[in-house]
């Protein structure tokens, strides 16, 4: 029989040897969503998941010290946006912000109501962040002889549509907080999915999302609903999605209250030619970025295209934007701001992914606007495929790296039948380099031309001896 140590020493060994052959990573491992259309909502008249209360004042930006309003900002300046509308405004384009409302306002003419998912009472109109009135100024702010802002599309047409509100709190919280399907992350991912099909179906053909959604991936919630609604978007309603990337720090971008557990994934590894964006890496999604496939996700940089320390990392940021420096329009229904509430009181610079993805929203537009036949997929491409990559030529920060709206608009970018919205997708459609030249002639000649050369000198030289021994003589 077996002693006790002897025992204890088997038992040791058998579990060192489960622990060596057991898979490492696989019970939090993700792999891209595959959604299917038919899981998107159907529409209807926009409202609430649930009965809401207003418990919460709204807030509104301002200007902060020392501030030179009538100068053009940063943003618009690196993205050479005046550059950019010598080839297109906008014109003719339905660009849906679906965010915290839109106040309205004379730099802002046309808006279209889209509908409230807090109260059903409004219509989209209502902005107690001034979040959504950023964006909006961003995409699409007419220009004023007061300042330097202009929308990156000026002559774009805004569907406003609220889905979110911090001022705001469901009347009836869930019985089982460890539920993540009752939570009010839940709620919001079942309105925003909503919210994109209504877009989709009024004719939005650009649809900004700057209202981000953190799960972690060991505490999932059920998104079948939301990936059929970008994928019916998509495919169906031809409508480009561009959402935020998402912020690891609450403070920044708090306007659309979602940064809470927001958390950077590990950077893209291609070491892993099978992973190269590290998707069994990742510990918190970002919804709706990562459905990929469906949706251009955007990260954020400083005007000057330096990778900003809070924007959320994940293999389905596809590009970055500028999300600093930022200059908008006020949810007071007049005037300009470059800043907003803090957290400790006062003001403090506007900043966050939010801003990053309304540039490339006001850049799908122009695009739209330009080429009206093109895809939605195949101006994602344009916009991946013309940004200016980083120097490991992708990362999970900033995707392909920052855009560049002229060569967006300008470049020949061949595109092949219906690319995903992905990094990968653009890759692939980049035109083939050419073949080297063939060195077969050049070598031919230099041979001949040299054996040439050999007997001239052959030649010569036996002309010289001769010519001197005959003297010599």
């Amino acid at each position: 029989m077996l002693t006790a140590a002897a025992r204890t020493v088997v038992a040791l060994v058998a579990v060192m040897m489960l622990v060596a052959v057991a898979p490492l990573g696989t019970a939090s491992a993700v792999t891209p969503p595959n959604p299917d259309v038919a899981a998107a909502p159907p529409d209807g008249p926009p409202g609430p998941d649930g009965p809401m209360r207003k418990n919460g004042g709204c807030v509104v930006g301002g200007v902060l010290p020392n501030s030179d309003l009538a100068k053009i900002p940063p943003p618009l300046t690196t993205l050479q946006i005046q550059q950019a509308h010598k080839f297109s405004t906008g014109a003719g384009v339905m660009v849906a912000v679906i965010d915290t409302g839109v106040r309205p306002q004379p730099r802002l003419p046309g808006m279209i109501p889209g509908g409230d998912y807090v109260d059903p009472a409004n219509n989209g109109f209502d902005d107690c962040e001034g979040h959504g009135t950023i964006v909006a100024g961003i995409i699409g702010a007419a220009p004023a002889p007061t300042d330097g802002l202009i929308g990156v599309a000026p002559n774009a047409q805004i569907l406003a549509i609220r889905q979110t509100s911090l001022a705001y709190m469901p009347e009836n919280q869930s019985s089982n907080p460890d539920d993540p399907n009752s939570s009010r992350t839940a709620g919001d991912i079942r309105t925003l999915a909503r919210a994109i099909v209504h877009a989709a179906n009024m004719g939005a053909r650009v649809i900004n999302v700057s209202v981000v959604s953190c799960v972690k991936v060991s505490n999932p919630i059920d998104q079948a609903m939301l990936g059929g609604a970008v994928k019916y978007a998509t495919e169906v309603k031809d409508a480009l999605v561009v959402a935020a990337a998402g912020n690891i720090n609450a403070s920044v971008d708090a306007g659309a209250g979602k940064n809470q557990g927001c958390k950077s994934n590990p950077d893209a590894d291609p070491t892993h030619p099978d992973d190269p964006r590290n998707w069994k890496g990742v510990s918190v999604v970002s919804t709706p970025s990562w459905f990929d496939d469906q949706v251009l996700s955007v990260g954020f940089v400083s005007p000057d295209g330096v990778r900003a320390e809070n924007s959320m990392a994940g293999p389905w940021v596809d590009v970055a934007a500028p999300g600093s420096g930022i200059v908008s329009l006020s949810s007071s229904g007049e005037g300009v701001i470059n800043g907003v509430p803090g957290d400790e009181g006062g003001l403090v610079p506007i900043a966050g992914t939010s801003f990053a993805a309304a540039y490339v929203s006001g850049v799908a537009a122009l695009l739209r606007s330009r080429f009206p036949k093109m895809t939605a997929s195949e101006v994602a491409t344009r916009i991946i495929t013309t940004a200016h990559a980083p120097a490991r030529g992708v990362d999970n920060a900033v995707g392909r790296g920052l855009i560049d709206p002229v060569a967006a608009l300008t470049y020949e970018i061949p595109v092949d039948g219906a690319p995903a919205m992905t990094v990968q997708a653009a890759e692939l459609a980049l035109p083939q380099p050419p073949p080297p030249p063939d060195s077969g002639p050049k070598w031919t000649a230099a041979i001949a031309v040299g054996a040439a050369a050999a007997i001239v000198a052959a030649v010569l030289i036996v002309v010289a001896a001769t010519g001197i021994r005959r003297r010599g003589r």
